[in-house]
């Protein structure tokens, strides 16, 4: 599924970093506060997990999963422009209209423009290549265990739980659901680092975030733009990750206090 700063060429990368520092064993569970395009989430439902859950600020896009997850999703044959302009203007939460939206715009950004219009001789259906993804998708995410939530970042409250956080990036387009406060994200992300492994793509964090992992990727930011960067993941300095990263020791004393725990 085409998404702007989706993460499925690097999805499986950045899966091993969170499973292979922060495994099932430590946690009650695995969430995706912007889970997007599912470009790591799909990575990470085979893991063993007590639970993975899903979310998004985007009504149409949770939408989108959760009836591709209960197979109630009804796909057209195609979609034209006249229909792409008439979902634009449809009411949400509407499942077809992420598919359009997301789908059929260049770059993946929501509703930009029809870019089947301007596939020339490349002989490109942009709306089968959606369908394709989501065939891919759909037997990954229809498990017991995973849930799909509408819901904002800020809204969460958890606790001892695996968070795999890739915001709006700083100097990209809009965020498709409102203007993103990014000093309140980051304080947000030092007040669950305290209780909870937090991992977070950005290409920049504040001073006090660490630079767990990196790796360079060409990112499409337009259907004839492509922009090398370089993907980051940061932590917090005195969150969770950072102590587990200390030393072997460290993260055997924590696995066994988390077991402890359980048995209570």
């Amino acid at each position: 599924m085409k998404y702007l700063g989706g993460k499925h060429t690097i999805g499986k990368d950045i899966s091993k970093v969170l499973n292979d520092l922060c495994p099932p064993d430590i946690v009650d569970g695995y969430i995706e506060p912007f889970c997007g395009s599912l470009g790591v989430f799909k990575q990470m439902v085979d893991k063993d997990y007590n639970v993975c859950i899903a979310s998004d600020a985007h009504p149409d896009l949770i939408e989108m999963w959760k009836k591709l997850q209960d197979n109630s999703l009804k796909l057209p044959k195609n979609i034209s422009e006249k229909q792409y302009y008439e979902l634009k203007e449809a009411k949400s939460p509407n499942a077809l209209k992420a598919v359009a939206g997301f789908g059929l715009s260049f770059g993946g950004v929501y509703f930009q423009s029809y870019s089947q219009k301007y596939s020339g001789n490349s002989n490109r259906n942009f709306y089968k290549e959606m369908k394709r993804s989501l065939d891919k998708i759909a037997p990954l995410i229809r498990k017991k265990n995973i849930k799909f939530y509408n819901k904002s970042y800020e809204k969460w409250n958890p606790k001892n739980m695996l968070i795999y956080c890739d915001p709006p990036y700083e100097d990209t387009a809009s965020y498709s659901t409102g203007d993103f406060d990014h000093d309140k994200f980051w304080n947000i992300m030092r007040k669950w680092s305290k209780n909870n492994y937090v991992f977070i793509s950005e290409e920049n964090a504040p001073k006090d975030f660490k630079t767990l992992w990196k790796k360079d990727k060409w990112r499409t930011v337009s259907s004839k733009k492509r922009e090398f960067k370089t993907e980051k993941m940061f932590v917090y300095k005195d969150g969770l990750v950072n102590k587990l990263k200390q030393s072997k020791k460290t993260r055997k004393r924590v696995i066994t206090k988390h077991k402890k725990t359980r048995k209570k």
